[in-house]
């Protein structure tokens, strides 16, 4: 089993990533917003003071498809270290049944994040789409890179989404 872990800042392009590379390999996607709406939608306003059953959840559907040899592509958003609990059980509980992790980290220019942020495809997952909190999270942008993994960077300022997922595909051998 095969995890895809693309990460980064939100807006810098996850899911249409994940979305193209799907497409290219077939392999199924976990975004980060199927499981955080869950739990929105059962808890409301209190999201935040429940998101242990969010993790519970990621953790859950991780480890069963490791199990199940099913490869994954699955999308977050790295917080800084108070997340590093959370990385270290995903990437656990794929390689305690025998997968790996390949973690891909995209990345863009702050001009670009703050353009993006407003788009109408963010609505969908009930993603962030104020430009004002964008651009508090875009003054220290390096809080957003899992310092102890070694990732595949890609600039989603540089290369088009259906570009990245080629790139990814071929650097992870995954066609």
């Amino acid at each position: 089993m095969k995890l895809i872990y693309i990460y980064g800042i939100p807006a810098v392009g996850k899911l249409t990533v994940a979305e193209k590379l799907s497409g290219i390999t077939g392999i199924p996607i976990f975004h980060n917003h199927l499981s955080r709406d869950i739990v929105k939608d059962i808890y409301g306003s209190d999201l935040m003071k429940n998101y242990e059953l969010v993790d519970s959840i990621r953790e859950d559907v991780l480890k069963y498809c490791a199990k199940n040899n099913t490869d994954l592509i699955f999308t977050y958003v790295y917080g800084g270290s108070e997340d590093d609990v959370k990385v270290h059980r995903f990437k656990k509980c794929i390689e305690d049944n025998g997968g790996d992790v390949c973690f891909v980290e995209l990345i863009a220019d702050k001009e670009d994040l703050l353009n993006r942020v407003g788009d109408e495809s963010r609505k969908r997952f009930k993603k962030l789409t104020d430009k004002e909190i964008m651009a508090e999270l875009t003054q220290d942008m390096s809080k957003f890179t899992i310092p102890y993994v070694d990732a595949l960077k890609i600039n989603t300022s540089e290369l088009k989404s259906d570009e990245s997922a080629r790139l990814i595909a071929n650097e992870l051998d995954l066609t």
